[in-house]
């Protein structure tokens, strides 16, 4: 049996536009930052920043963004799985979203 399977709640770093492609598909990429908040050995609490890319293609794309973009600040979850792949020779682990969910609650 095999798994791959993330769920991310974090809040989107920078703005990210909606992109579209020249084959009419609709793109948008962005840094997701979470953060996770746990007690050191020796009792003091901390807090750890990870920052993971995120890309949704077509329909969940243009629901996350519905005004072009995706802006910073945003919390999301986000339901997806993991793919690797290269670029520019280096390897790049990101989440492919199948569902970005917003948190639009006032301040």
């Amino acid at each position: 049996m095999y798994l791959n399977d993330v769920k991310l709640i974090g809040k989107v770093r920078d703005d990210a536009p909606l992109k579209t492609l020249a084959d009419g598909d609709a793109v948008l990429s962005f840094a997701l930052v979470t953060t996770e908040n746990f007690k050191k050995r020796n009792g003091e609490m901390t807090t750890r920043k990870e920052t993971h890319r995120v890309a949704a293609f077509n329909n969940v794309a243009k629901s996350a963004a519905p005004e072009g973009t995706l802006f910073a600040g945003t919390e999301v979850l986000v339901e997806g799985f993991l793919r690797s792949h290269e670029t520019g020779g280096f390897p790049v682990t990101e989440v492919i979203a199948r569902r970005i969910s917003l948190n639009r609650r006032e301040g």
